[in-house]
């Protein structure tokens, strides 16, 4: 277990004054970074989320409404920053406090490019670190790591929907704000056309 996440939730509890029912239920609002489970019914915060939690307690203690409590938290956490990386997959799944069997996995998939530049060490660029980041923030929230690679599953889907944008683009002037005005929009109406088929399957 990385040093890191090192307090049961019960640990929390007793260092902030919240109950475990109040913690429990501000992961599940996507509040406060949530913990790194080491089995099905045992999970380990970090540091930064005793911080975040006397951050709430401390807003709360203002009045302030949960919503703009989020708000501020979410103004106060930084914008990861991702950058390529060179070198072994045990130094990458020490970097990323990722399993190296699940980052060879990932590999083999195809759902990451990456280059050997000699024996053992590879370059992945920033676009692929910041898919491994995600995968591993999915996976912290309690979905399994064997599930999370059934994404390389939809790599067609995914060239479909980059055609698609391709098209939309066609019809800018090909300046860069337009694009990215472009890219936001279809990001959205994608979204909302994700969502829609959601709700579909929940009713």
């Amino acid at each position: 277990m990385e040093k890191e996440y090192k307090f049961s939730i019960s640990e929390v509890s007793s260092k902030t004054g919240i109950s475990t029912s109040a913690i429990n239920y501000y992961i599940r609002s996507n509040l406060i970074t949530p913990p790194k489970k080491t089995a099905k019914t045992r999970a380990f915060f970090s540091q930064n989320t005793i911080d975040e939690l006397f951050e709430v307690k401390e807003l709360k203690s203002k009045g302030l409404p949960m919503k703009m409590i989020k708000q501020s938290l979410d103004k106060n956490k930084k914008i990861p920053k991702y950058t390529s990386f060179t070198g072994s997959i045990k130094k990458l799944s020490e970097e990323l406090s990722m399993n190296q069997n699940w980052i060879k996995q990932i590999i083999k998939t195809g759902l990451i490019t990456v280059k050997s530049t000699k024996k053992n060490i590879y370059f992945i660029d920033s676009l692929d670190i910041q898919l491994l980041s995600n995968l591993k923030k999915m996976n912290l929230s309690g979905i399994p790591e064997e599930y999370l690679i059934r994404h390389s599953e939809y790599k067609e889907l995914s060239k479909a929907e980059s055609a698609f944008l391709l098209e939309h683009i066609n019809f800018s002037n090909l300046d860069k704000d337009s694009i990215k005005s472009i890219h936001s929009g279809f990001e959205k109406v994608r979204n909302i056309l994700r969502i829609k088929e959601l709700n579909k399957l929940l009713s």
